[in-house]
């Protein structure tokens, strides 16, 4: 099987964004501009007199940004939404609010242009619930022991003990508290990021 190269990548990448960026166009007018700007490539790219990343890179920008092509094609360019703002906070600290703040997060955050697939499964999973989540783990970590007995006369006294919960041995506690605290304080810095770029 051929590997694609990373110029084969950088192309596919740089499609995938028109597309994304056309997605309001209908179905065959977004399919026609993509295959003209795809016809552009491959000729600029036969023209060249070397292909590495460097080149390539520079025959997309000369070919445009895909948000351009797009405002260009009739599309409205996207602005950012002011509730945007809020979802890194939300992801972050709304599981305190009854949990719902966290729900709300996630829907903003799925509803919203701003961030791709990838930022959008990090902020739904890493950690749910956000810091709420971290204190509720805290809280059910831990075991405890209750001990009954009984005895009759003559006889050993006989003892009944239940374990419940779990816990950690103390280093390996410490790390695991480590990275579910830092986890989604990275997740929020990151989505905040990715929103001011954009």
């Amino acid at each position: 099987m051929k590997t694609r190269s990373n110029s084969d990548k950088l192309i596919d990448r740089y499609l995938s964004r028109l597309d994304r960026a056309l997605g309001d166009l209908p179905a065959s007018r977004r399919g026609q501009i993509i295959e003209d700007i795809a016809g552009h490539i491959t000729e600029g790219r036969s023209a060249l007199d070397e292909e590495d990343e460097a080149s390539i890179r520079a025959l997309l920008h000369r070919v445009g940004d895909p948000d351009a092509i797009a405002e260009e094609a009739g599309v409205a360019p996207a602005s950012p939404r002011r509730a945007d703002a809020w979802v890194p906070w939300l992801l972050l600290l709304g599981g305190f609010a009854f949990v719902v703040g966290w729900f709300v997060g996630v829907g903003l955050l799925w509803s919203s242009r701003t961030w791709q697939v990838r930022d959008k499964l990090l902020g739904t999973f890493v950690l749910p619930g956000g810091l709420f989540g971290l204190a509720v783990l805290t809280g059910r970590a831990g075991s405890s022991t209750a001990c009954s007995g009984s005895s009759q006369v003559g006889q050993r006294p006989v003892m009944h003990c239940v374990t419940s919960g779990f816990s950690f041995p103390l280093p390996v506690g410490i790390i695991v508290l480590v990275i579910v605290l830092v986890a989604p304080i990275i997740t929020a810095v990151h989505l905040e990021r990715v929103r001011l770029r954009s």
